[in-house]
């Protein structure tokens, strides 16, 4: 493994680094997302299921996850040069 690592060139391994934790980053946020939908939808029985229902309740998880990715951007830009 530290052979891998040090064959590498650092934009693909802070390309790999980045994907990772955004992958597990998304993965994440996901899977909270749908448990607070099924939340709501048990809190509200008469709230239909539709994605636009769960984009509108959700969009603060969607807003965070987009954010975070754009930091990690950021950072892999401020790390290339």
């Amino acid at each position: 493994m530290k052979e891998i690592l040090e064959t590498m060139p650092r934009i693909e391994l802070a390309l790999i680094i980045i994907g990772v934790f955004a992958l597990i980053l998304g993965i994440i946020f996901v899977y909270a997302m749908i448990h607070e939908y099924r939340m709501y939808l048990e809190e509200h029985r008469k709230a239909r299921i539709s994605f636009r229902d769960f984009f509108k309740q959700e969009q603060f998880y969607i807003f965070l996850f987009l954010a975070s990715i754009f930091i990690m951007l950021l950072n892999l830009l401020y790390f290339l040069e």
